[in-house]
C-alpha cells in the first residue's frame, strides 16, 4: 500500500520540483546564450584576423543575400497591398450594390 501524503506535504513536493525545472531551465538557457556568446566573439576574431580584400569580398556576398532577401520580401509586400486593395474594392462594389438597392 502506498504512503498517503498530507495536503501540505504535496504542496512543498511541488513546489519543490518546480523550483528544480526552473533552476534547470534557466541553467539550460543560460549555458546556451554563453555557447552563443563565445561562437559570435569566434566569428568576430576570425573576420578581423582576414585581410581587408577577404573582408570586403565576404561583406560583399552578405550584401548580395541580404538584397536578394529584401527583393523577395518586397514582391510579398507588393502583393499583399494588392490583395488588400481588391478587397477594398470588392468591399466598396458591394457596399454601393447595396446602397443602390435601398431606396
Amino acid at each position: 500500500m502506498a504512503f498517503q501524503w498530507t495536503r501540505q506535504q504535496k504542496i512543498q513536493r511541488g513546489i519543490w520540483a518546480a523550483a528544480f525545472g526552473a533552476c534547470v531551465f534557466v541553467g539550460t538557457i543560460t549555458g546556451a546564450q554563453l555557447k552563443t556568446d563565445d561562437e559570435k566573439k569566434e566569428v568576430i576574431t576570425q573576420f578581423r584576423a582576414t585581410t581587408s580584400a577577404e573582408q570586403i569580398a565576404v561583406l560583399e556576398e552578405q550584401k548580395k543575400t541580404l538584397l536578394e532577401q529584401k527583393a523577395v520580401l518586397e514582391r510579398k509586400l507588393d502583393a499583399f497591398h494588392e490583395r488588400v486593395r481588391e478587397r477594398e474594392e470588392e468591399k466598396a462594389k458591394r457596399a454601393e450594390r447595396a446602397a443602390r438597392k435601398e431606396p
